[in-house]
């Protein structure tokens, strides 16, 4: 087991049980079942496996999106699943749900903007806008794509830190494209 998706695939096993803050390379290497120096052969650092994890997650999110955009018969009922799809998504994913159970705090400095460093939020909208803004929908979207795509990825982002009591993911998904759908005869 030393491929790079291998590799990802065990530091997200470690992670899920202990954080990505307690996340050793060492660690990793044992759950892989090969030694410390393979580990380093394809990884330098820690920080470079979590890169190597964190691009991963975004990948795979992004084929939840790509798996919803390619269905835009009825624009509506396109935004409103993708936000519902990516909701749920987060909601199941159990290194997301580790890392914020156990890593909240140093996830703060991603979540708060500041000169020269995007947030999380940003990173997000500019990789689901490589996607959205050149599929039908994104005519749909309002106030601007780039507006609508944003609020859209702080909203879930919001959901996913502190999940709702009250409205389900259904509920939320509604008022999210409530929020940022705009019939064509009234974005013409």
């Amino acid at each position: 087991m030393t491929s790079g998706e291998d590799l990802t695939s065990a530091a997200r096993a470690v992670a899920r049980r202990v954080g990505v803050g307690a996340l050793t390379l060492a660690a990793v290497a044992k759950e892989a079942g090969i030694s410390r120096a393979t580990i380093y052969r394809r990884y330098a650092s820690r920080d470079q496996l979590i890169s190597a994890i964190v691009s991963s997650e975004l990948d795979a999110l992004e084929r939840v999106m790509l798996s919803r955009l390619r269905f835009t018969d009825d624009p509506r009922d396109t935004i409103y699943m993708l936000v519902r799809e990516v909701l749920d998504y987060n909601a199941g994913n159990e290194l997301v749900q580790a890392a914020l159970r156990y890593d909240a705090g140093s996830m703060t400095p991603w979540l708060i903007r500041r000169e020269g460093h995007p947030t999380l939020i940003d990173i997000v909208t500019d990789r689901a806008l490589a996607f959205i803004i050149e599929s039908p929908i994104a005519r749909y979207l309002s106030p601007s794509p780039d507006a609508a795509v944003e609020f859209m990825v702080s909203a879930v982002c919001a959901e996913l830190l502190s999940p709702a009591r009250f409205l389900t993911h259904a509920d939320i998904a509604n008022r999210i494209t409530d929020a940022i759908y705009r019939p064509q005869s009234e974005t013409a």
